[in-house]
């Protein structure tokens, strides 16, 4: 790879090189402090009472004995807890009602963790059981039992409009109808949910495992009642999160509580079990969808009804995100999207929020209609995908109000076949093949906005050269700790070596929401980049008087020397000028979402290599490409990691990581590992995938970048669902794809040949 150009025509130092991250050093040998590492003066342990009823009244609750245990300092219960709702929930921090089995009831603080659990055993609770449902359809009905005194539907259905879908169907040559389903998934963290609290007066101090710190702040200041001056929430070191860390929970409220009635520090940390069934889920969707097409092989109407169960609360409303409406022009579309109660446990963002399902559907459907008509899946695609100069809805809505730039998913479709040999499939799905293993290949295309919404930023330049850079999201392993610091070495011309990066501290840095949606790399991106060339000129201008009073305009950095344009030998060291300057330079920026016209979204399109055993039912990915558009890389390796990490993760709902519920008493049966069946590196042999870049520069991102986390989660399903069509024949519409369900298809595809599962 060349040298790449910035915006002002010289050629970019730092930024599209190999690096390593930082701070791999900290976190590989130990020294790095995660939530669960730090240890306080007289902290006490905290635990969470846990419903074994899945939907119930508490009618009494006796803390009595538990209080009078030697060791106990604090117990609370739903008595103590401020009636104010958690952001997103519709739920307190514990309530007078359980809503699925596992729902925390009180919370202990003691000085050990086995004085804490034999105090959570002398809570006596008896309950009024009432009926559950945890199936969303079910739950819709009137019949059903109610979770909340309004219903169990949470508002009124979304309903986006584009055209006229009635007239589009009629107007069409063919028209399909199918449903997808993909069930409530776990895609939680390796690192479980941690806490402290501590109180000092009125103010509070709450280290977290957090992708959100400020939202978190948000929250706690709301309970207590207090202003954000009062609250400091720092999460430095955080085991990942996938969007289940990305929005309040009832443990970081519940150790708050209970440090302030013990008056001494509380750490609460969650097993395994209490992190799969208290934290967020990817929520369960029923896809209805109806396609039509014209002769010309062009899309012409979509009709989608999607139910999404949110289980019994939910950290943020999940739906359908973009897929039908900005992916494919379509000039009739119509989605309708019902969010609705159930008693399982909470739902809410985890990576991809609801993308991953829908292009499960709408890639399927795309397949679908292809194979009815007879075309080539790749080239109905390319002929009906969204380009540069389209209109597009901004902001989710139905009306096209925007204009699309910067779209290449062209592009990643071309290289994607190119690098597959997409020429190799089966022109015929499953025919010709003999023996017990079949193969064929597949394709899906996908889309996210690319980031953005407000970052800030402060960064301090110090005496001796070295540079300090604050921002309150946290580095989830998606690199912003390297990234971030290396924009800041691009702008002022430093070595990255002589950036450090302090993350997660609400009293450090300027407020933003926080690590997720693709948005860190473009919101705190661009607030860097701004608040470096601040800086810069700062120390421009405190240099100039040091090189015969050149002016600023005539003056550049690099490498931590500043010199004069053309002439090399007039320089000083950065040192030297800040010394001499005698105090550091220090800017606070914080940007406010892009608004305007032009929406930039980033794309990308996987395609899959498998082979169908018939015998046993496996499916083995032979070959994975994944190509995407993610604007100018700004680290080679860090995005490389991305790619495969967040592909990986796509595949592995395909395989397990459905949490499964008794209908008989609603509790979940697998909320282990050995159960849920998560993937391992022994699953996916990484020689098997290949990333692929598709650079593009950004108009809207620092130095031309997009965000990256959330895409490459998206197509994994479809691209595997349409790889197995093509090998075997056989349509499956549910994940995950187990050796059951591969068999009995490829039984009934005998039995009654056409039929698909």
């Amino acid at each position: 790879m060349g040298q790449q150009a910035n915006r002002s025509g010289g050629s970019l130092k730092v930024l599209g090189k190999r690096l390593p991250n930082l701070d791999a050093v900290e976190r590989v040998t130990g020294r790095a402090k995660y939530v669960g590492d730090i240890d306080i003066p007289g902290m006490l342990v905290g635990r969470a009472l846990r419903s074994a009823q899945t939907h119930a009244r508490i009618v009494s609750i006796d803390t009595s004995k538990a209080e009078a245990l030697p060791g106990v300092k604090a117990v609370v219960t739903y008595k103590d807890a401020p009636k104010v709702a958690l952001w997103g929930h519709r739920g307190y921090v514990l309530n007078d009602r359980v809503r699925f089995r596992g729902e925390a009831v009180a919370g202990v603080a003691a000085v050990d963790a086995e004085t804490a659990e034999k105090a959570l055993k002398l809570i006596a609770i008896q309950y009024e059981v009432l009926p559950f449902v945890i199936d969303p359809e079910e739950a819709m009905k009137a019949t059903a039992s109610k979770l909340f005194e309004d219903g169990n539907q949470e508002g009124q259905a979304r309903i986006l409009t584009r055209g006229d879908v009635a007239k589009g169907f009629t107007e069409s040559d063919k028209v399909i109808e199918r449903m997808y389903h993909c069930p409530t998934m776990w895609s939680g963290s390796l690192e479980p949910r941690c806490a402290i609290a501590q109180w000092d007066g009125d103010r509070l101090t709450l280290w977290a495992s957090t992708q959100a710190p400020g939202r978190n702040q948000d929250n706690l200041c709301a309970l207590f009642n207090l202003p954000d001056a009062n609250v400091r929430v720092i999460a430095s070191y955080v085991g990942s999160g996938f969007g289940t860390k990305s929005a309040n929970h009832m443990d970081e409220g519940l150790t708050a509580l209970l440090a302030r009635k013990a008056r001494r520090p509380v750490k609460l940390q969650y097993s395994r079990e209490e992190e799969i069934l208290d934290s967020n889920t990817r929520f369960e969707t029923k896809f209805y969808a109806k396609v039509g097409v014209k002769k010309d092989m062009s899309l012409h109407s979509l009709d989608v009804r999607c139910i999404t169960n949110l289980g019994a609360y939910h950290t943020r409303l999940g739906g359908l995100g973009n897929h039908c409406t900005h992916v494919y022009r379509i000039p009739n579309v119509r989605t309708e999207q019902y969010r609705v109660h159930t008693n399982i446990p909470n739902t809410g963002p985890t990576r991809g929020v609801g993308d991953p399902q829908e292009c499960f559907g709408l890639e399927s459907l795309i397949d679908e209609i292809a194979t009815e008509m007879g075309w080539e899946p790749l080239e109905f695609r390319l002929k009906n995908i969204k380009r540069t100069g389209d209109p597009i809805a901004r902001g989710g809505a139905g009306t096209e109000d925007g204009r699309l730039v910067t779209q290449v998913l062209d592009k990643c479709l071309e290289e994607g076949a190119a690098r597959i040999q997409w020429s190799r499939r089966n022109a015929t799905p499953g025919a010709g093949q003999t023996g017990p293993k079949m193969r064929g290949i597949g394709v899906a295309a996908t889309e996210r906005g690319g980031g953005g919404g407000q970052g800030g930023t402060t960064i301090k330049v110090f005496k001796d050269g070295s540079v300090v850079l604050f921002f309150a999201s946290t580095d989830i392993g998606t690199g912003t700790r390297t990234t971030l610091p290396m924009i800041a070495a691009e702008t002022m011309g430093v070595p990255v070596s002589s950036v450090r990066a302090v993350s997660g501290d609400t009293e450090l840095a300027p407020y933003e929401g926080g690590s997720f949606g693709n948005r860190t790399l473009q919101g705190t991106g661009r607030a860097v980049e701004a608040a470096s060339r601040e800086c810069l000129r700062q120390i421009l201008a405190a240099a100039g008087p040091m090189l015969n009073n050149a002016a600023p305009a005539d003056l550049e950095m690099q490498d931590g020397v500043i010199r004069v344009k053309g002439q090399p030998d007039r320089n000083v060291a950065l040192s030297a000028v800040m010394v001499r300057r005698g105090n550091i330079v220090a800017t606070s920026i914080t940007n406010q979402p892009q608004t305007g016209m032009d929406v930039e979204r980033t794309s990308g399109a996987h395609f899959a290599e498998v082979e169908v055993d018939r015998e046993t039912g496996k499916v083995q990915v032979l070959k994975y490409i994944a190509a995407h558009d993610l604007g100018r890389p700004m680290n080679l390796t860090i995005v490389e990691n991305q790619l495969e990490g967040g592909t990986i993760q796509g595949l592995a709902l395909t395989q397990g990581e459905e949490m499964r519920f008794d209908p008989r008493t609603g509790a979940c049966l697998n909320a282990n590992f050995l159960d849920l069946k998560p993937p391992t590196a022994l699953d996916f042999d990484p020689r098997m995938l290949e990333a692929i870049v598709v650079e593009n520069e950004s108009i809207l991102g620092p130095y031309g970048a997009k965000g990256l986390g959330e895409n490459p989660t998206h197509p994994g399903m479809a691209a595997i669902a349409n790889a197995i069509f093509n090998a075997a024949g056989i349509r499956l519409r549910e994940v995950p794809f187990t050796r059951a369900d591969i068999l009995k298809a490829l039984s009934e595809q005998q039995t009654t040949p056409g039929r698909t599962a």
